[in-house]
Protein backbone atom coordinates (compact mmCIF):
# COMPACT_ATOMS: atom_id res chain seq x y z
CA UNK A 1 0.00 0.00 0.00
CA UNK A 2 1.39 3.58 -0.85
CA UNK A 3 2.10 5.75 1.89
CA UNK A 4 -0.58 8.55 2.76
CA UNK A 5 1.99 11.62 1.57
CA UNK A 6 2.53 9.46 -1.75
CA UNK A 7 -0.91 9.45 -2.87
CA UNK A 8 -1.25 13.23 -1.85
CA UNK A 9 1.65 13.78 -4.04
CA UNK A 10 0.33 12.15 -6.71
CA UNK A 11 -3.00 14.10 -6.00
CA UNK A 12 -1.19 16.83 -6.43
CA UNK A 13 0.61 15.56 -9.77
CA UNK A 14 -3.01 14.78 -11.17
CA UNK A 15 -4.23 18.49 -10.47
CA UNK A 16 -0.87 20.39 -12.09
CA UNK A 17 -0.79 17.94 -14.96
CA UNK A 18 -3.99 18.66 -15.89
CA UNK A 19 -4.23 22.15 -15.18
CA UNK A 20 -1.19 22.87 -17.83
CA UNK A 21 -3.69 21.45 -20.30
CA UNK A 22 -4.99 23.58 -22.67
CA UNK A 23 -2.21 26.49 -21.34
CA UNK A 24 0.66 27.85 -23.00
CA UNK A 25 3.35 25.57 -20.16
CA UNK A 26 1.25 22.51 -21.94
CA UNK A 27 4.64 21.28 -24.41
CA UNK A 28 6.72 21.53 -21.38
CA UNK A 29 4.78 19.80 -18.63
CA UNK A 30 3.39 17.29 -21.04
CA UNK A 31 7.15 16.00 -22.06
CA UNK A 32 8.39 16.33 -18.48
CA UNK A 33 5.28 14.36 -17.42
CA UNK A 34 6.03 11.58 -20.59
CA UNK A 35 9.75 11.38 -18.89
CA UNK A 36 8.60 10.59 -15.75
CA UNK A 37 6.40 7.72 -16.74
CA UNK A 38 9.67 6.20 -18.84
CA UNK A 39 11.38 3.68 -17.31
CA UNK A 40 14.90 2.09 -19.37
CA UNK A 41 14.93 0.16 -23.26
CA UNK A 42 12.16 -0.72 -25.01
CA UNK A 43 9.87 -0.77 -22.75
CA UNK A 44 10.46 2.53 -22.00
CA UNK A 45 9.65 3.68 -25.35
CA UNK A 46 6.70 1.68 -25.59
CA UNK A 47 5.29 3.52 -22.33
CA UNK A 48 5.76 6.74 -23.68
CA UNK A 49 4.58 6.68 -26.64
CA UNK A 50 0.75 5.09 -24.65
CA UNK A 51 1.65 8.16 -22.13
CA UNK A 52 1.66 10.79 -24.63
CA UNK A 53 -0.91 9.45 -26.61
CA UNK A 54 -3.23 9.84 -23.61
CA UNK A 55 -1.44 13.07 -22.82
CA UNK A 56 -2.75 14.26 -25.98
CA UNK A 57 -6.22 12.90 -25.85
CA UNK A 58 -6.97 14.34 -22.31
CA UNK A 59 -5.40 17.65 -23.73
CA UNK A 60 -7.76 17.85 -26.55
CA UNK A 61 -10.58 17.48 -24.06
CA UNK A 62 -10.19 20.58 -22.28
CA UNK A 63 -9.16 22.68 -24.82
CA UNK A 64 -12.37 21.26 -26.79
CA UNK A 65 -14.46 21.27 -23.68
CA UNK A 66 -17.03 23.92 -23.06
CA UNK A 67 -16.68 24.14 -19.39
CA UNK A 68 -12.31 23.22 -19.29
CA UNK A 69 -12.44 23.26 -15.49
CA UNK A 70 -15.03 20.88 -15.35
CA UNK A 71 -13.01 18.82 -17.63
CA UNK A 72 -9.64 18.66 -15.66
CA UNK A 73 -11.30 18.08 -12.26
CA UNK A 74 -12.89 15.00 -14.83
CA UNK A 75 -9.30 13.77 -15.62
CA UNK A 76 -7.28 14.75 -12.65
CA UNK A 77 -8.65 11.64 -10.52
CA UNK A 78 -7.60 9.55 -13.68
CA UNK A 79 -3.90 10.91 -13.54
CA UNK A 80 -3.28 10.81 -10.09
CA UNK A 81 -3.85 7.09 -10.23
CA UNK A 82 -1.24 7.09 -12.83
CA UNK A 83 0.85 8.92 -10.51
CA UNK A 84 0.08 6.53 -8.12
CA UNK A 85 0.76 3.40 -9.98
CA UNK A 86 4.47 5.02 -11.06
CA UNK A 87 5.18 5.53 -7.60
CA UNK A 88 4.36 2.21 -6.21
CA UNK A 89 6.30 0.32 -8.83
CA UNK A 90 9.09 3.30 -8.15
CA UNK A 91 9.23 5.17 -5.11
CA UNK A 92 12.21 6.81 -5.55
CA UNK A 93 10.85 9.34 -8.14
CA UNK A 94 8.76 11.07 -5.46
CA UNK A 95 11.25 13.55 -5.12
CA UNK A 96 11.22 13.99 -8.64
CA UNK A 97 7.36 14.38 -8.98
CA UNK A 98 7.36 16.86 -6.20
CA UNK A 99 9.67 19.09 -8.49
CA UNK A 100 7.58 18.26 -11.57
CA UNK A 101 4.70 19.55 -9.45
CA UNK A 102 6.15 22.21 -8.36
CA UNK A 103 7.87 23.64 -11.87
CA UNK A 104 4.70 23.13 -13.37
CA UNK A 105 2.38 24.90 -11.03
CA UNK A 106 4.97 28.01 -11.16
CA UNK A 107 4.79 27.56 -14.82
CA UNK A 108 0.89 27.96 -14.75
CA UNK A 109 -1.06 31.47 -15.60
CA UNK A 110 -2.13 33.10 -12.64
CA UNK A 111 -6.25 32.21 -13.18
CA UNK A 112 -4.47 28.63 -13.30
CA UNK A 113 -2.84 28.44 -10.10
CA UNK A 114 -5.57 28.62 -7.89
CA UNK A 115 -7.96 26.01 -6.91
CA UNK A 116 -10.71 24.88 -4.27
CA UNK A 117 -10.51 21.73 -2.95
CA UNK A 118 -13.03 20.21 -0.43
CA UNK A 119 -11.98 17.82 1.63
CA UNK A 120 -13.98 16.32 4.59
CA UNK A 121 -12.60 13.77 7.34
CA UNK A 122 -15.37 11.86 9.17
CA UNK A 123 -15.91 8.75 11.45
CA UNK A 124 -12.35 9.47 13.11
CA UNK A 125 -10.40 9.28 9.92
CA UNK A 126 -7.73 11.55 8.41
CA UNK A 127 -8.92 13.02 4.98
CA UNK A 128 -5.80 14.26 3.17
CA UNK A 129 -5.61 17.06 0.64
CA UNK A 130 -3.15 18.45 -2.18
CA UNK A 131 -3.34 21.41 -3.56
CA UNK A 132 -0.59 22.78 -5.73
CA UNK A 133 1.85 20.64 -3.91
CA UNK A 134 1.13 21.22 -0.54
CA UNK A 135 -0.18 18.94 2.29
CA UNK A 136 -2.96 18.94 4.46
CA UNK A 137 -4.23 17.10 7.07
CA UNK A 138 -7.64 17.05 8.25
CA UNK A 139 -9.20 15.11 11.17
CA UNK A 140 -12.53 14.50 12.30
CA UNK A 141 -13.50 15.85 15.19
CA UNK A 142 -13.56 13.27 18.13
CA UNK A 143 -16.85 13.08 20.15
CA UNK A 144 -17.35 13.42 23.11
CA UNK A 145 -17.84 10.00 25.24
CA UNK A 146 -21.32 8.98 25.72
CA UNK A 147 -22.91 10.53 29.15
CA UNK A 148 -24.90 7.96 31.21
CA UNK A 149 -26.29 8.25 34.56
CA UNK A 150 -24.18 8.98 37.52
CA UNK A 151 -22.97 5.48 38.81
CA UNK A 152 -24.93 3.90 41.82
CA UNK A 153 -23.25 5.10 45.48
CA UNK A 154 -24.91 2.57 47.53
CA UNK A 155 -28.44 4.15 48.82
CA UNK A 156 -29.83 7.13 48.80
CA UNK A 157 -28.46 10.26 50.66
CA UNK A 158 -28.67 10.23 54.34
CA UNK A 159 -28.81 6.85 54.74
CA UNK A 160 -25.47 6.35 56.30
CA UNK A 161 -26.28 8.49 59.70
CA UNK A 162 -28.61 5.76 60.75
Amino acid sequence: MLAESLVALAGAGGTALVGAMATDAWQTVRAGAARLFTRGGAAGREVREVVEARLDRDAELVALAPEPERARQGLAQGWQVEWEALLTEHPELADELRVFVERTVAALPRAEQHWTLNVTARDHGRAYGALGGNVVVHEAAQPDPPRGPAPDRGGEAGEGAR
